[in-house]
């Protein structure tokens, strides 16, 4: 799982690996500037540029390594933010992390008030560029901010003003209007620059080059370059067999804060990228009504789930609960003291606990209830239910990997009532909680595919020989995968998954959904490109089971949109998957 946290000296648990692993990452990134390096660690040790906080966040893998990193200033006063450095291991397979970085540094800064972001970039323009043989790798670049929504100023005489800061290196300015529509004015920019000038130099507004780049801000309102790199238009969206129902209420569930130490992935930016997903397509939506309290006791163990309601009145707002201990030793003994129960229910120490975590996970419950009762009550064939948070890693009596209720596996239990139920769980994570509930059970066939548990989330669970127990021997059926599997792989062990369902029969299929399979994904692994979503969701629909589809994992934005709708298309039936 991929964490993003805060480095900061003396806050850090765990500050001097991580700022060394910040510095390793730099100088194979910048081996040309040494000197930053050292930068790195004073502004982690709380030595800022006047007028200026500065954030540093890391991307961490499972074991803790730094893959990338970036250094953030955050000017408060006028609400303006400034990316000094976005930093990617070079020496690892591109998966995301570049973009997955500017998106969490993005929504941190617009948490702590941020309106406006700037960042330079080497120019894409042939006649400022000092370095011919850099022109590629610049367009590349700047193509990658545009996509992100950073694109540079113009009128300005910032790429050609010499500094001690660029050594004379011309830089433009690029500018993420973080969604806001307002027009950059000329007052604004000239108080930007200013700061970023001063920030990293040292000087003020009345030494020069300073005072003349700021007399070079004459455009009111400033003028921002059209996009020059726009991403291919859409095709139409095919025509469906069939129409796709919707249940949202990722909107309305409060987000769960996390420790800037611990990290935490899944964010609200999310639903955006979901709802982009779903334009122009052929759906109906439907409230998420609210679900009693019934249907979770049914699956999760009552003391856990007493836990969980406990937390919205014993956790004091902006706290937040991570698990301590883990008694082993002791398991029929439940700690006395509350906040140590923590460790007693949760599988991990990156799952937060605040006041919010409760009601967002029923919010999450309602969804996948509301759209379960829409296909039992055959009023649809197929629906989809857009959740926060996920769900899948939540077993029995034990939540984990920012799951706290199995939404998938409530919607599964009810349905039961009404026939045979196969859950098939495509997200790159092991199904671990789904197949910890049905384990015993012969009515709910479980069936994962997912990054092997050597080197994936959760490590304990999802090896091929866990078949079942009892009456459930044989009806649990998991097929781990390794790094780097492609679209033909992938299908291909979709086929032998699919081939185990329709010997099953079933009356109903659930899918937890991961787009976390797809390239790119900073959580991943594989290679499953957006072709490969639409035919995974052709394949299943040619089942021809009535099928819920829940929301899990997927955590590059961009992939979101283009795999949600490629997988929707394939699996509602489109006669024209090429997308």
């Amino acid at each position: 799982m991929l964490k993003f946290v805060r480095v900061i000296a003396g806050a850090d648990p765990n500050y001097e690996r991580r700022l060394q692993g910040l510095q390793d990452v730099f100088l194979k990134a910048f081996s040309f500037h040494p000197g930053y390096a050292e930068k790195i660690a004073g502004y982690a040790e709380g030595r800022f540029p006047p007028g200026a906080e500065v954030i540093i966040l890391a991307a961490l893998d499972n074991k803790g390594a730094v893959l990338g990193f970036t250094v953030t200033f955050y000017f408060s006063d006028i609400r303006a933010a400034y990316l000094d450095y976005l930093a990617s291991d070079p020496g690892r397979a591109a998966r995301g992390i570049g973009a997955a970085l500017y998106e969490t540094m993005r929504d941190d800064m617009r948490k702590r008030g941020a309106r406006r972001l700037f960042l330079d970039a080497l120019p894409d323009e042939p006649a400022l560029n000092r370095h011919p043989g850099l022109l590629a790798d610049n367009k590349r670049r700047m193509a990658f901010y545009e996509r992100l929504g950073a694109r540079p100023v113009l009128g300005t005489a910032y790429e050609t003003t010499v500094t001690p800061a660029n050594l004379g290196d011309p830089n433009m300015l690029l500018y993420d209007a973080m969604g806001d529509e307002k027009p950059l004015s000329r007052r604004a920019l000239k108080a930007v620059i200013e700061r970023i000038v001063t920030a990293k130099t040292g000087l003020t507004a009345e030494e020069e080059p300073l005072k003349s780049l700021l007399a070079s801000v004459k455009d009111d309102p400033v003028v921002i370059r059209a996009p020059r790199y726009p991403a291919p238009a859409p095709k139409p969206f095919p025509k469906l067999a069939q129409p796709i129902d919707i249940v949202i209420t990722a909107d309305d569930a409060p987000s769960i804060e996390h420790s800037p130490f611990k990290g935490y992935y899944e964010r609200p930016a999310r639903v955006s990228a979901v709802r982009r997903a779903l334009e122009g397509l052929p759906t109906r939506q439907h409230p998420a009504e609210q679900t009693g309290m019934s249907a979770i006791e049914a699956v999760h163990d009552a003391r856990m789930i007493q836990f969980i309601r406990e937390t919205a009145e014993k956790i004091p707002d902006k706290r937040i609960i991570y698990p301590e201990i883990f008694p082993l030793r002791f398991p029929e003994r439940l700690p006395r003291n509350w906040e140590m129960r923590a460790g007693y229910f949760c599988v991990d120490t990156s799952t937060p606990l605040t006041n919010r975590v409760f009601r967002a996970a029923r919010r999450s419950v309602d969804a996948a209830m509301t759209a379960a009762r829409l296909v039992a009550q055959k009023k649809t064939k197929l629906v989809y239910a857009v959740v926060r948070p996920p769900g899948h890693h939540a077993e029995r009596r034990a939540f984990g990997g920012f799951c706290y209720f199995n939404n998938a596996a409530i919607a599964a239990n009810f349905l039961a009532k009404s026939g045979k139920v196969a859950m098939l769980d495509v997200d790159h994570h092991h199904g671990n909680g789904a197949q910890d509930i049905f384990y015993r059970r012969a009515d709910v066939l479980t069936v994962s595919i997912h990054g092997h548990p050597e080197s994936s989330y959760p490590f304990y669970a999802g090896f091929d020989d866990e078949r079942g127990e009892g009456e459930g021997l044989g009806f649990n059926r998991n097929y781990p995968i390794r790094p780097g599997v492609d679209d033909a792989g992938y299908l291909t062990v979709l086929a032998r998954a699919l081939r185990r369902i329709d010997r099953f029969q079933p009356d109903f299929l659930v899918v937890p959904f991961g787009v976390d399979i797809m390239r790119g994904d900073p959580t991943g692994a594989f290679y499953v490109t957006v072709d490969g979503m639409a035919r995974i969701g052709a394949a299943i629909g040619a089942l021809k089971a009535p099928t819920l589809v829940v929301q899990e994992g997927g955590y590059n934005l961009s992939n979101l949109r283009r795999g949600v709708r490629a997988f929707l298309s394939g699996l509602a039936g489109a006669k024209d998957l090429q997308r």
